[in-house]
């Protein structure tokens, strides 16, 4: 979702919420670490679910389940716009979550929304997990098959 977010909604000029003028600016080390952070990062992680686990070890539970951490977030997130000064640039860490622009009921919609689409992509992961083959050889393992939790 990281990397979706990313790309289809702050870094895609035909979004509402695009921030494709802030993210031009960034140079130096905060241009690796944003490409890093919302490109390899996921790009990775999606690789290392396709290629290098095994499959049906996804239960339907975990889609609802993997929405704790974004629900914290957003928690968190307008709990620390109610106490920085309104005069703060980075009050809000995302546009679709500024109280003073969309208002309270405008940034549930918008949790929703994401929420909602946070939950369709974890049960396609599910599903997909159920679906797809065994990675190929145990013979490029990192560790050996009795290390569990380690690839």
């Amino acid at each position: 979702m990281v990397g979706l977010v990313f790309h289809l909604v702050l870094d895609n000029e035909a979004s509402e919420f695009n921030q494709v003028a802030e993210i031009a600016r960034l140079t130096g080390p905060r241009a690796v670490a944003n490409q890093l952070l919302h490109t390899v990062t996921p790009i990775g992680t999606a690789l290392d679910f396709l290629l290098l686990t095994a499959p049906g070890a996804l239960r339907w539970r975990h889609a609802a389940q993997w929405l704790a951490a974004p629900g914290l977030y957003l928690v968190f997130a307008l709990v620390r716009g109610a106490l920085v000064s309104p005069a703060t640039p980075t009050r809000y860490p995302y546009p679709f979550l500024d109280v003073t622009v969309h208002g309270y009921a405008g940034v549930l919609t918008n949790a929703v929304a994401l929420g909602a689409a946070f939950y369709v992509l974890g049960l396609a992961i599910v599903g997909l997990d159920r679906i797809r083959p065994a990675p190929r050889s145990p013979e490029y393992r990192i560790s050996s098959q009795r290390a569990r939790g380690l690839k």
